[in-house]
């Protein structure tokens, strides 16, 4: 991966010739901060966590959503937490819905964050 710096704090993230990424800080701004692109990183990995799983338990779990809502300290100068809202297939079971809000909670991202970071699981 290679990011550049552009203008108004912008940045292009390019990965081996996919369609580049980007990211900005500044308003106005059509691009994600990088904060909201670690919640969406978490996210992703969580999901792709959900799916990995269901399939190894032979649940069909497509159409499973993640809401992330990063937290951040008073100076706005880390994340300090995420509120993470699941939604599931109404044929999940609340026994298959608690298991898989935990098991996503086991991918790579979570697990490579702070050991105090808070996080909040609802499930909806």
């Amino acid at each position: 991966m290679k990011i550049t710096l552009g203008q108004n704090l912008q940045t292009t993230c390019a990965v081996d010739g996919k369609k580049p990424l980007h990211t900005a800080f500044n308003n106005p701004r059509e691009d994600v901060n990088p904060g909201e692109m670690l919640a969406a990183s978490l996210g992703a990995c969580m999901m792709t966590m959900v799916g990995f799983m269901a399939g190894k338990h032979g649940d069909d779990a497509q159409g499973t959503a993640l809401e992330v809502k990063a937290q951040f300290d008073d100076k706005h100068t880390r994340i300090t937490g995420f509120e993470l809202t699941f939604h599931f297939p109404a044929h999940f079971t609340a026994e298959q819905k608690a298991k898989y809000a935990k098991l996503a909670q086991g991918c790579p991202v979570h697990n490579s964050l702070r050991e105090d970071m808070k996080y909040t699981v609802k499930i909806a």
